[in-house]
């Protein structure tokens, strides 16, 4: 399996952090932000 470096920008990680913590969405694309939140790599 290829690993891949994930490496959010302060606007994509804002949108992705607001995405999971209020509004009504599918559990899918609310795993998914999950998973890229927890693979970034920088920090804030």
């Amino acid at each position: 399996m290829k690993k891949s470096v994930v490496a959010l920008t302060k606007n994509e990680h804002d949108e992705l952090t607001t995405l999971t913590s209020k509004g009504r969405h599918k559990s899918q694309k609310i795993l998914n932000a999950l998973i890229l939140l927890n693979c970034d790599r920088r920090e804030f």
